[in-house]
């Protein structure tokens, strides 16, 4: 209760958000990396369209093969889902400029 009164919504806001871009741990498990990605799609406005790149990809590694399990945190965001699955079309160069291209349709946080 006395962490309410001391910090504003908004500061604990910017708190989660400064935690969820602290580069993940190596060990980190498929199934907690599509869980952070599920945390910035929630909270798009919050996050750079490039951090959101970032996850994304880490969060969609073409070797591996997620479960259900692993896509529960996801799932209500079914566009991401699919987007996950389009990209293990995508190869290359050509990966980062068709994803851009993707995530226009997404709101994230405007670049300063």
């Amino acid at each position: 209760m006395r962490i309410a009164i001391k910090y504003t919504m908004d500061d604990i806001q910017d708190a989660i958000t400064k935690a969820i871009q602290i580069p993940p741990e190596p060990q980190h498990t498929l199934r907690t990396t599509i869980s952070r990605l599920a945390f910035v799609v929630e909270f798009s406005s919050y996050f750079s369209e490039d951090f959101a790149f970032k996850v994304f990809v880490n969060a969609s590694p073409t070797h591996c093969y997620p479960t259900g399990d692993d896509l529960g945190a996801l799932m209500a965001h079914p566009s991401w889902v699919s987007l996950m699955m389009e990209f293990r079309e995508v190869t290359g160069s050509f990966e980062q400029k068709w994803l851009s291209k993707k995530f226009e349709s997404f709101e994230f946080k405007p670049q300063t």
